[in-house]
């Protein structure tokens, strides 16, 4: 009682609090980021304008690799600490020899981050180990007080994080994602704009291409914002001017939108129009896809976690299965990979050093092993 009445306390003094006021705009959507076109594209909105190079680049597949014989696309979903598991996949494919040079790789909250690495390649596989196995999480995440905790915008603070994503994300990694953008290869990650309740996909190597200090603090921006769980993390304000005015959107992770995405949905079927070539899709969803059996205390905060777990879980299927069907329906080879049942790893405290280890190498083992990948959702076999 005395826990739940200190949380009614705690709500009740948020909503007394006051927030700085923000200049907000519904035709900020339709503006330049950095005044520059093709930098972004919403999930639920075709764009017309011509300038679109990333748009045109998925239809007519214009990329470098128009003399090999296959595409390869990578997936990477949402999924925290669990992004362990796609961080062992892609090191123990190095390992393997034929891990393939991803002619587009899309990544969503954990996601985002990992993408970034398997964009880069296989000179990265030691600095992804390492993010992912020696986490540094009590220094990285700090809870707020519960007293100052009304007028904090968070249950976290995330500084120690930020400061990471900068440090990694400087101006030899700017310029690689952009060599690497000359070339075609595309990598893009998803935001979720609050305002208008849309997902934000950005071209990342096309932003890189800009090679200014602003486009550096955007990409930087794009990857805190994706990972931004509400609430527990604070949201990222993106700014985008226009006319001299300048615009606040304020944007959170990506999973909030969706947990795992190939393509802006409104692409439909002008994606695969090179039939020449095989076109491989690889999923990684970095949780579970099945429903697992856990009695659950009649309480408000367990039946609250329980709810919002299963509606993750369940939204990340729906997502897959999108995705598959649309391989399906475009001559393209599905491929997906999920932490199933068998990981060893309950009754470790899921923020723990030894549990993102046990996910990392349940991901490297199988993967090494030639025991991953599913060629349907589990839902639909």
């Amino acid at each position: 009682m005395k826990k739940l009445l200190i949380s009614i306390l705690t709500i009740v003094l948020s909503a007394c609090g006051t927030m700085a006021e923000r200049n907000v705009s519904i035709k900020s959507e339709s503006m330049n980021p950095l005044n520059e076109s093709g930098l972004r594209f919403w999930d639920e909105y075709s764009p017309s304008d011509e300038n679109y190079r990333t748009i045109e680049q998925l239809k007519y597949l214009n990329y470098y690799s128009h003399n090999k014989s296959e595409v390869n696309y990578l997936a990477i979903s949402g999924g925290g600490v669990d992004g362990a598991f796609a961080a062992g996949i892609l090191n123990a494919w190095t390992d393997k020899g034929d891990r393939p040079d991803f002619d587009v790789v899309t990544g969503i909250s954990t996601g985002a981050i990992v993408s970034i690495f398997a964009f880069l390649g296989s000179n990265y596989d030691d600095e992804l180990a390492k993010y992912y196995t020696q986490p540094s999480l009590n220094e990285i995440f700090k809870r707020n007080s519960l007293l100052k905790l009304p007028f904090k915008a968070s249950i976290m603070n995330t500084d120690g994080f930020e400061n990471e994503v900068r440090t990694f994300v400087d101006d030899t990694i700017i310029s690689k994602i952009a060599a690497e953008r000359d070339k075609g290869r595309i990598l893009l990650i998803a935001t979720t704009n609050l305002d208008n309740e849309k997902m934000s996909i950005w071209d990342i190597g096309r932003i890189a291409q800009i090679k200014t200090e602003n486009s550096k603090k955007l990409i930087q921006d794009i990857i805190i914002a994706s990972s931004s769980i509400p609430g527990l993390f604070p949201a990222k304000p993106i700014f985008i001017e226009s006319d001299r005015v300048i615009y606040e959107e304020l944007h959170v992770d990506g999973g909030v939108s969706r947990q795992v995405f190939l393509f802006p949905q409104w692409l439909g079927e002008a994606v695969p129009s090179l039939t020449s070539h095989k076109k491989n899709v690889y999923v990684i969803r970095n949780g579970q896809s099945k429903p697992k059996f856990e009695a659950i205390d009649n309480s408000i905060s367990s039946i609250s976690i329980r709810a919002l777990s299963i509606l993750t879980r369940r939204q990340g299927v729906g997502d897959v299965e999108f995705i598959y069907n649309y391989t399906k329906s475009n001559n393209m080879m599905f491929n997906f990979a999920h932490i199933d049942d068998d990981l060893v790893g309950d009754g470790l405290d899921t923020m723990s050093k030894d549990y993102m280890n046990a996910v990392y190498h349940y991901g490297y083992d199988n993967m090494l092993n030639d025991m991953l990948w599913l060629t349907t959702p589990p839902a639909m076999n």
